[in-house]
């Protein structure tokens, strides 16, 4: 425990200048140009607590600084991208936030087929779906994941892939310890070691397919320890226009906490679809069946998914994503995505069996109405069942709006929406009607 600490308190340290470092560290040219903004979006509430009665209205002044920068490819590749705000409440209904979303990705060439990762991603998150979307209800999560890879090339068409890494989550509540009475939450904060070694097999130059093993040992500073093996069978196949990869096997997870123990475990897998339209769009699928723990960054790479802090460390999660992206000839874009995910808490603290299904569909679509001018609308639609309560949460999101870009570098927008939110509990249903404008210029 000492020593996980103690490497901790290193990566704390370590963990910004490790972005930056590799960032820093290619010698080579910029794919494209980097990008800078910087924004302010004044927002108007009628109901900025989202509470069923004592309605407030006020208004959110958020700044934003948001950009992106990709290196072209060489010994060492980066990219990151990512959005920091800060906002005032005209009203004082909360206490001035300060968001951040972002993620660095790098990898350094350290000699023929040795390489040396690290991936950095930081989301805000609400701590239980069973609230309102408020700063009372958000935590931050990052993870911070580094490690060396090797790539054993052992005839023309058999490779192994040996890789270890060291992965550090840590949460940061971001409510107001004056206003949250909310103590059954916890924030799994841990360190993790993981080790995974993959053979893959070339039968055909456009399909693929092997074995891969890992193990992952993770300690939460609450003393659990919980290590995770998977065994899978992978492939990979590609066509002119569309690209399958995944993977399926069996996982075992095990917990220990003092004298507790337990041991859960099934089959696991995972599929990845994507397909190219001549129209110019793109079709995509993703599933995913695994054993983990709150921990881990698995609402990463799930974005619909969000892990319940009441709930107990591990779970089994399952998610389903697919969508549409399409531009048109005339420059309007649409884009479409449906989702479905289900968590079931293990161990004996899960609340009634722990089973929570979410399901959902996100639209969204930009007119081009002169080369300067566009219209822009969106809808939301999810449906949220607990199994502990025996509740449904109904939310529904429309907005509507216009962008102007009287520049290259400027751009105003004027959004209108409203937010409606149903349930079996009364006390967690809401509506509210909001306005925004918006200015955002580009400094890079």
């Amino acid at each position: 425990m000492v020593k996980a600490m103690a490497f901790r308190s290193f990566a704390a340290k370590l963990r910004p200048s490790l972005g930056l470092a590799l960032l820093a560290s290619s010698p080579v040219t910029l794919a494209t140009p980097p990008e800078l903004y910087v924004g302010f979006g004044p927002r108007y509430s009628d109901n900025i607590a989202r509470r069923a009665d004592q309605q407030q209205s006020d208004i959110e002044n958020r700044f934003t600084l948001r950009g992106n920068y990709q290196t072209d490819p060489g010994k060492c590749i980066a990219s990151a991208n990512g959005e920091l705000s800060y906002s005032v409440y005209s009203q004082n209904t909360y206490e001035p936030q300060t968001g951040i979303n972002a993620g660095i990705t790098g990898s350094c060439e350290l000699a023929q087929g040795l390489s040396w990762e690290v991936d950095n991603q930081t989301r805000e998150y609400t701590r239980t779906r069973r609230l309102s979307n408020t700063p009372d209800n958000r935590t931050r999560k990052n993870v911070l994941r580094t490690g060396p890879s090797y790539l054993w090339q052992l005839s023309l068409l058999d490779s192994v892939q040996l890789s270890s890494s060291y992965e550090n989550t840590e949460y940061n509540d971001l409510s107001d310890p004056n206003r949250n009475n909310n103590s059954t939450l916890s924030y799994p904060d841990s360190d993790r070691f993981i080790g995974a070694i993959a053979w893959s097999h070339l039968f055909s130059p456009d399909f693929s397919a092997g074995l891969s093993a890992s193990v992952s040992d993770a300690e939460l500073d609450t003393g659990a320890q919980i290590r995770r093996s998977t065994l899978s069978g992978t492939y990979s196949k590609r066509w002119a226009t569309t690209a399958l990869s995944g993977s399926l096997g069996v996982s075992e997870i095990n917990t220990t906490l003092g004298s507790f123990e337990q041991n859960s475990g099934g089959v696991v897998g995972d599929l990845n679809l994507t397909r190219s339209l001549n129209s110019g769009g793109t079709l995509y699928l993703r599933a995913s069946r695994e054993f983990t723990d709150r921990a881990s960054n698995y609402d990463i790479r799930f974005n619909e998914f969000t892990f319940e802090l009441e709930e107990s460390n591990t779970l089994e999660a399952t998610s389903i994503e697919t969508g549409l992206d399409k531009i048109f000839s005339n420059g309007d874009s649409l884009s479409v995505s449906a989702f479905a995910n289900r968590s079931d808490y293990l161990g004996a603290r899960s609340v009634a069996g722990g089973r929570r299904d979410g399901t959902g569909v996100r639209v969204g679509y930009t007119r081009q109405l002169t080369p300067k001018l566009s219209a822009v609308a969106s809808g939301e639609y999810e449906l949220l069942t607990y199994k502990a309560d025996r509740a449904d949460y109904q939310t529904t999101g429309l907005d509507l709006g216009l962008t102007y870009r009287s520049s290259r570098r400027l751009e105003w927008a004027a959004r209108v929406g409203r937010y409606e939110r149903d349930s079996d509990i009364e006390t967690q249903t809401y509506d509210e009607n909001w306005v925004q404008l918006s200015v955002d210029y580009r400094l890079l």
